[in-house]
């Protein structure tokens, strides 16, 4: 009797293990074709100029810029809406490039700076999770004179991201007007900036935030949503999306391709990512871990090892973000998106 219930306990716990990390795998919305080749061609075109005129490196700089930059914008955005989602985006990552100029690489500097631009991003739709992901991510490389001008390697990658990215490359129905934001949620920010900077000051406490360590204040940031519904969903997505992504970018690493591969690697991968994003979150989640190792790669070789140690922290980033939905009271619902 008591080997019965035991592998009724395995069950169990078995079956509630899958249910919780089922996701939902079919196209949602029609991907977006134009968008992606421009954003492809942002992430790549730098590269391979500078590869074409014996400087490889020359355009690394910009590559980190234009990514943030050129994520999907709403599908009913006008032009002028759209103009100033790319400018709140560009401030953003400027000032972030200013920002690890100033502190010279002090992890502990950054913690401050990336609750505080946490806390902006939930109050201010137009930036958003931008913020604090260009805090974090331009942040952990420390001082980066690549113009030599503080700043103005991530304003001019921001600059080139938007400008090929405000075009409306398709053209789409007549919805009627464009939806309203909903207001930003005082009580989402508070514990979006609570928790961000529980998991940056981990990072920093254990001197990790400058390797890998940062993805689980990345995995916080973009899995806590303002309903416990909306975190867990999200967390899914990521959680299954990196895995798998994590493993064909590792495969893709291992066969150490050349850089003008890895160049075009990049582009098509990111073309891909951005095309394939406004259809289905989970889309985004298993190319962005293959773009960001390829980034990587193209600068130095990777360890094998560096998509399991990501993944682990996307987890863990989850995990926290879902026990901070508990705190004070959450909301029953889930709207839907980001």
């Amino acid at each position: 009797m008591h080997r019965q219930d035991d592998i009724d306990g395995r069950h169990t716990v078995t079956a509630r293990a899958a249910s919780w990390l089922r996701v939902d795998w079919g196209p949602q919305e029609p991907a977006e074709p134009g968008p992606g080749v421009a954003a492809g061609v942002a992430l790549a075109a730098p590269l391979l100029v500078g590869l074409a005129t014996g400087h490889p490196e020359a355009g690394t700089p910009l590559l980190l810029p234009a990514l943030l930059v050129v994520l999907p914008l709403p599908r009913d955005a006008g032009l002028g809406e759209r103009a100033r989602q790319l400018a709140a985006r560009v401030a953003a990552v400027t000032l972030a490039g200013v920002y690890a100029y100033l502190v010279g690489g002090r992890v502990w500097a950054l913690v401050p700076a990336i609750t505080v631009a946490a806390v902006l991003g939930a109050r201010a739709p137009r930036v958003g999770s931008v913020a604090p992901l260009a805090m974090v991510l331009i942040g952990i490389g420390g001082p980066n004179e690549a113009f030599g001008v503080p700043g103005l390697a991530q304003l001019a990658g921001g600059l080139w991201g938007a400008a090929l990215v405000l075009p409306r490359w398709r053209r789409h129905p007549s919805r009627g007007p464009a939806a309203p934001q909903p207001p930003s949620d005082r009580t989402h920010a508070v514990r979006l900036g609570v928790t961000v900077a529980a998991a940056a000051a981990l990072m920093a406490a254990v001197h990790h935030l400058t390797g890998n360590g940062h993805w689980l204040v990345t995995g916080t940031v973009l899995a806590l949503k303002p309903t416990p519904d909306g975190t867990r969903a999200k967390t899914r997505q990521r959680v299954v999306g990196n895995t798998l992504g994590g493993v064909v970018g590792t495969l893709l690493v291992l066969l150490r391709p050349g850089q003008l591969t890895v160049a075009l690697l990049i582009g098509v991968v990111g073309a891909l990512a951005y095309a394939f994003r406004p259809a289905n979150y989970l889309y985004w989640c298993l190319a962005f871990p293959m773009l960001l190792l390829l980034m990587d790669a193209y600068r130095e070789p990777v360890p094998w090892y560096t998509a399991v140690v990501r993944v682990a922290l996307v987890l863990a980033g989850g995990l926290l973000a879902v026990l901070a939905t508990r705190w004070p009271r959450p909301r029953a619902t889930s709207p839907p998106g980001d």
